[in-house]
């Protein structure tokens, strides 16, 4: 019993150190650019912006089958959380 909740515990600090970085965004919006950027995402990014909440939208048009670049998987890694902007066309983009 002993070594089962000391090794919970352990379990519990490493895990509570894993996620103890800073968030540059609060928000990474990922969406199909084609069919949503000009509609649906530009306003959801309006109003996420002028609610004082920092998000973070790619502006550049990533090309089926390559591979995401460093900036793009940076800005993941440090966003609290990430909105998917799901379309007719998204699952085309994976």
């Amino acid at each position: 019993m002993d070594s089962l909740s000391s090794s919970s515990s352990s379990s519990s600090s490493s895990s509570s150190l894993k996620f103890n970085h800073q968030w540059i965004y609060d928000v990474f919006i990922s969406f199909k650019g084609d069919d949503t950027r000009e509609s649906f995402v530009s306003h959801l990014y309006a109003a996420l912006s002028k609610a004082g909440i920092n998000t973070f939208v790619d502006n550049e048009l990533i090309i089926k089958g390559t591979e995401l670049g460093s900036e793009l998987l940076e800005a993941i890694e440090k966003s609290r959380i990430s909105i998917v902007v799901f379309s007719k066309n998204y699952a085309e983009s994976i």
